[in-house]
């Protein structure tokens, strides 16, 4: 059964980059979109919406990027 996951693209000079579930175990908070995984993703927009504020919060370099949500079916 397919299933809906989210997260949060980010466009910038240095590429476009998808924002990892999981910061800790998978040890990097953006991956290549090529090298993304299931478990690397959200159930919940709100999810991955809610780790992005986090993440500006402690790393406001970022700010300056695009970003969008992004539906994935796994």
């Amino acid at each position: 059964m397919k299933e809906i996951m989210y997260t949060i693209k980010s466009v910038s000079d240095e590429g476009v980059y998808y924002l990892v579930n999981g910061w800790y175990k998978h040890k990097t908070f953006w991956i290549n979109p090529k090298k993304i995984k299931p478990n690397m993703l959200f159930k919940r927009p709100s999810d991955a919406k809610r780790s992005l504020t986090n993440l500006l919060k402690i790393m406001p370099d970022y700010k300056t990027d695009d970003f969008k949500l992004v539906e994935v079916i796994v």
